[in-house]
């Protein structure tokens, strides 16, 4: 015999709860990585060119070592939306406008600190990635 319709929602509440105090548990403990994850494009000549198409970068992370000055080409494919790339973190804020495509746009951003720098297209936040920059001393 099913569980009255109240105590089903107790324990989903209590899962509920449970589930969301793991998940900060997870970030209060530092798994967010510091360097590239090995699956992360590398940038290596201090030049990177991202897509903005059907609502999605075509690069979701990057690495680079620290010092690297980045020049970034943004390349707006979508013809009816706007869209910017928005980078934060450690080194500082840099931001291109909004724009419709087709258009290129150029960005440079100094990665002098190491760490994480998310970038995303401000009216778009699934489109969404990380830039790690690699300590310059490889650690």
């Amino acid at each position: 015999m099913p569980a009255p319709p109240r105590l089903v929602r107790i324990r989903l509440a209590s899962l509920v709860v449970a589930a969301a105090v793991s998940v900060a548990a997870m970030g209060a403990c530092g798994d967010e990585p510091s360097s590239a994850p090995g699956d992360c494009t590398p940038i290596t000549d201090g030049t990177q060119t991202l897509v903005a198409e059907n609502l999605a970068w075509d690069i979701s992370c990057l690495g680079v070592d620290q010092g690297t000055d980045i020049a970034f080409t943004v390349d707006l494919r979508d013809t009816s939306v706007d869209h910017n790339l928005a980078l934060s973190g450690p080194s500082g804020r840099a931001k291109t406008p909004l724009e419709r495509g087709p258009r290129r746009q150029s960005l440079r951003y100094e990665a002098s600190e190491a760490g994480r720098h998310p970038f995303v297209c401000d009216i778009h936040p699934a489109m969404e990635g990380d830039l790690f920059v690699d300590p310059a001393d490889g650690g």
